[in-house]
């Protein structure tokens, strides 16, 4: 599948963070993967609903605790608006508690922080497979 029939979005309350995934993504995967990056759900939510998003797959990688919403809430929106969306998510908090409600809402991943990178390059690679 290209990167053209897929949507990749990361999700965190730390700014900073998107410089880090440009560079390692760009890495990797050079100027071939295109990304959006939103500082809390609410956003993310606002840019997926208004996009056309028939046909096309997204993986969304999302923090949990953000302001205006939490990665929890968001991924309960998505799984009731997109069939085509997964989203693994991230936390500085690696608890059990935290994992298992993931998963029971959905998650594909749990990712915990500081982020492992190569775990995220290879959701990224196994969708673009």
């Amino acid at each position: 599948m290209t990167s053209e029939a897929f949507q990749f979005v990361f999700v965190d309350d730390e700014p900073d963070i998107k410089d880090i995934y440009e560079v390692f993504l760009s890495s990797l995967f050079g100027d071939e993967l295109k990304f959006e990056f939103f500082l809390n759900g609410e956003e993310c939510l606002k840019f997926l609903e208004s996009k056309d998003m028939e046909g096309k797959h997204v993986l969304i990688i999302s923090d949990i605790n953000m302001p205006k919403m939490d990665g929890f809430t968001l991924l309960k929106n998505i799984s009731n608006k997109f069939e085509n969306a997964e989203v693994a998510l991230s936390s500085a908090y690696d608890n059990t508690d935290y994992k298992e409600k993931g998963y029971s809402l959905g998650a594909i991943d749990f990712i915990p922080k500081p982020v492992d990178f190569t775990r995220i390059a290879q959701l990224i690679r196994d969708r673009l497979n």
